[in-house]
C-alpha cells in the first residue's frame, strides 16, 4: 500500500554526473548512502546506512570534499549487495525528500540501470527538494549549510557525509513544513 511515509535521502558519490548522453559506466557511482524513513508526523520508522564500494577509485578531490577515502570503501559491499535493503526501506513510500533530490535519485537510477533493476525499484512519485522549496528565502539556490543557518541561525558540522546531510535535511524539511513553505503530505492544507 502506498502511504504518506517519507524517505529523507542523501548519497555521496565519485563525482558529479555528466550529460544524459554520457555512457552509464562514465557516470558517477555511489560511495555512501543514508536514508531515514519517517511517518507523516515525522516519527522515526527505520533507516539504512552503508558505505558502497564503487568499481572505480576514489579521487583525491572527492576525498577532500567528503573525507571518504579509498580505504573507507575497499571493504564495503558493492551496490548490488545492499540493493535489497534499499528496496525494503523504499517499499510503500510515496514521498522522497532531499537537498537537490533529483541528483541523488539520478545516482540511484544509474546504479539500478547498471544491474538491470531500473524497472524493479519502487520510485516514490512525490519528490520534495529543499533546494527548490527554499529559493525564495534569499532569491537563490542555497547550499544545505546556508539553508540550515537561515532556518536555525547556526551551522552544522560534518557536511558532505550522508548521515549528517540527511539529519540536517530532515530538520530543515520539517521546519519548512511547519512554516508552510512545503505542503506535506501533498494536498493537505
Amino acid at each position: 500500500m502506498i502511504g504518506t511515509d517519507v524517505i529523507v535521502l542523501d548519497t555521496e558519490t565519485t563525482g558529479l554526473d555528466g550529460p544524459n548522453a554520457t555512457n552509464i559506466e562514465r557516470q558517477p557511482y555511489i560511495t555512501e548512502l543514508y536514508c531515514v524513513r519517517l511517518t507523516k508526523d515525522f516519527e522515526f520508522i527505520s533507516e539504512f546506512e552503508s558505505m558502497i564500494k564503487p568499481p572505480i577509485p576514489i579521487s583525491e578531490e572527492i576525498t577532500k570534499i567528503t573525507g571518504i577515502t579509498q580505504a573507507d570503501v575497499d571493504k564495503a559491499p558493492p551496490f548490488i549487495k545492499v540493493y535489497d535493503a534499499i528496496y525494503d526501506i523504499f517499499e510503500g513510500v510515496n514521498y522522497v525528500v532531499g537537498h537537490n533530490i533529483e541528483f541523488d535519485l539520478r545516482l540511484l537510477k544509474y546504479e539500478l540501470f547498471r544491474h538491470d533493476f531500473e524497472y524493479k525499484h519502487h520510485w516514490p512519485k512525490n519528490h520534495i527538494c529543499t533546494v527548490e522549496k527554499s529559493k525564495h528565502y534569499l532569491n537563490k539556490r542555497l547550499k544545505l549549510m546556508q539553508l540550515h543557518e537561515y532556518l536555525f541561525n547556526k551551522p552544522f558540522t560534518g557536511a558532505h557525509r550522508a548521515r549528517t546531510d540527511v539529519e540536517a535535511t530532515a530538520k530543515c524539511f520539517i521546519e519548512m513544513v511547519k512554516r508552510g513553505d512545503i505542503i506535506y503530505p501533498i494536498g493537505k492544507k
